[in-house]
């Protein structure tokens, strides 16, 4: 099955254009839904992508709730992150370049001496009973903690991944976007849209799976869902969200997200508790 790799958004929205949708194909991309399932219409999902997917009417507001967890965790101390023999993690490059020191470790210092390593993330879609608020939730918490990792050193590369199957795994159907390169600049309102908005799955990635020949059965019937194979391919994923437990609230969604971090080895602190 072929799989669907995007270097932005911009490329999601020319795809779109370009590949008509297969006949018989499921059309929830293009149904009227709740405000509660997806605020936004297909036609201005796919215009806000073909314009780089920076989210005019949300992206204050998003980037609001990143700043304000960063107001809570203001005086906590985040460890400074650098290269060395051994660590909690593997800087993938350096290791790729044979350079010794490829492992990444904490250090407490002054953070203008910090080595900068590359950590992979990648964000999963959600089941459709996943509200707007905990979607949102998720993703002000997840764009928290980028700008966190940020803070301290780390060159985040972000990925949204729609990897979706129906059945067996050999239906897998891959579907990944680049969102942020490890050497971008940092912005949280350019990426606020693809994490924090449910269009990016309820319009622009199932509007995917009903241009995929390879698809159809399953735009028929459900959707498929979405698959946690990718976990491996990151330093740190987030899974396909089954329910709003964990994100019901931002206080929750990054208490959850942190918690998730932690699991990984990364100590950060988005809360502000323990601090």
């Amino acid at each position: 099955m072929e799989h669907l790799e995007f270097t932005s958004l911009v490329a999601v929205a020319k795809y779109h254009a370009d590949v008509e949708r297969v006949p018989g194909a499921g059309e929830f991309s293009l149904r009227e839904q709740d405000a509660d399932i997806c605020p936004m219409v297909y036609a201005d999902a796919l215009a806000l992508a073909a314009d780089g997917g920076y989210w005019a009417d949300g992206a204050e507001r998003m980037v609001q709730g990143v700043a304000d967890a960063a107001a809570l965790r203001e005086n906590y101390a985040q460890p400074m992150i650098h290269n060395d023999v051994a660590g909690f993690a593997p800087d993938v490059p350096a290791y790729l370049a044979g350079i010794p020191d490829c492992m990444m470790s904490y250090e407490p210092g002054d953070m203008t001496t910090a080595a900068t390593p590359t950590v992979t993330i990648g964000v999963g879609t959600c089941s459709y009973g996943v509200s707007t608020q905990s979607i949102e939730n998720r993703g002000i918490a997840i764009l928290s903690l980028i700008d966190s990792l940020e803070s301290i050193g780390y060159r985040v590369q972000l990925d949204y991944v729609g990897d979706n199957i129906d059945g067996p795994k050999s239906s897998l159907k891959r579907i990944r976007v680049i969102l942020k390169r490890a050497g971008d600049h940092w912005n949280p309102g350019s990426v606020a849209f693809a994490l924090c908005h449910p269009a990016m799955l309820r319009r622009l990635t199932v509007g995917l799976l009903e241009r995929d020949v390879d698809s159809v059965a399953r735009t028929t019937c459900g959707y498929g869902i979405g698959d946690d194979g990718y976990i491996n391919d990151y330093s740190l994923a987030f899974p396909f969200m089954t329910s709003n437990a964990g994100f019901a609230s931002l206080a929750d969604a990054l208490e959850t997200v942190g918690a998730m971090a932690t699991d990984y080895g990364m100590e950060v602190n988005l809360s502000g508790n323990g601090a």
